[in-house]
């Protein structure tokens, strides 16, 4: 279990570094930003699960994370957000140090309307810490297939919003870069479009599919990137 301290650490990392909560459901908005192809007038998905990798900046992981029907495993540097679109919880996130050293990790759970759900930490030499989101997931789900992926490099640390669709429904997202979402089981294509706000310049965004690179855009103060 987590040290008192080191939760408290990690509460205030979150709070400053990623904003209170990772995801969020809005009304009446999707499809406004003139998707074409695949990508009709979808409706709002339900609100997501999130789980947020946190503690000292640029601690090197390997992590896999599993809903009640599929996983992903990945490598990434803290901080790093992670969102399942179309998740089906419950859901369990391993993630463990690739380091010996003393430097902090932490997995923290957003669970919608409930805020922050499970928080584990460790410090020790490639230490673990598993938590879980919506009950118990007594097994890790065979790897996702198919396996499609978008990781949002940047902008590094400020808040952005994003809509991301299959042909049949549509995921409102609000996190801060690098942003990792997975989108599982979708029906059809998959297209994403990133609201800036006009805040900053950038967005730096690539999607995979089966582990290879499918497209890739850069731009500002909204990008769109769509599966081909």
């Amino acid at each position: 279990m987590a040290h008192p301290a080191m939760r408290c650490l990690v509460r205030t990392l979150s709070m400053s570094a990623l904003g209170a909560a990772l995801v969020f459901s809005a009304g009446a908005c999707n499809n406004q930003t003139g998707f074409s192809g695949s990508v009709g007038n979808t409706p709002n998905g339900p609100p997501l699960a999130s789980y947020e990798i946190l503690g000292t900046v640029g601690t090197p992981f390997t992590a896999t994370v599993s809903d009640a029907q599929s996983s992903w495993t990945f490598q990434g540097n803290v901080p790093l957000s992670v969102v399942i679109c179309n998740n089906v919880l419950p859901a369990r996130i391993i993630a463990t140090k690739t380091t010996s050293n003393g430097n902090l990790l932490s997995v923290e759970t957003f669970l919608p309307g409930s805020g922050v759900g499970d928080l584990q930490s460790t410090s020790a030499p490639f230490g673990t810490v598993s938590v879980q989101a919506g009950g118990t997931l007594s097994s890790i789900s065979s790897p996702a297939s198919p396996d499609l992926r978008i990781f949002a490099a940047g902008p590094a640390n400020q808040r952005y919003s994003a809509l991301v669709e299959d042909t049949t429904t549509g995921f409102i997202i609000s996190a801060r870069a690098p942003t990792l979402i997975l989108f599982d089981s979708p029906d059809g294509k998959v297209d994403a479009t990133f609201f800036g706000n006009g805040q900053f310049p950038v967005f730096d965004l690539n999607m995979t599919l089966g582990g290879s690179v499918v497209a890739t855009v850069v731009n500002g103060p909204n990008a769109t990137i769509r599966e081909p």
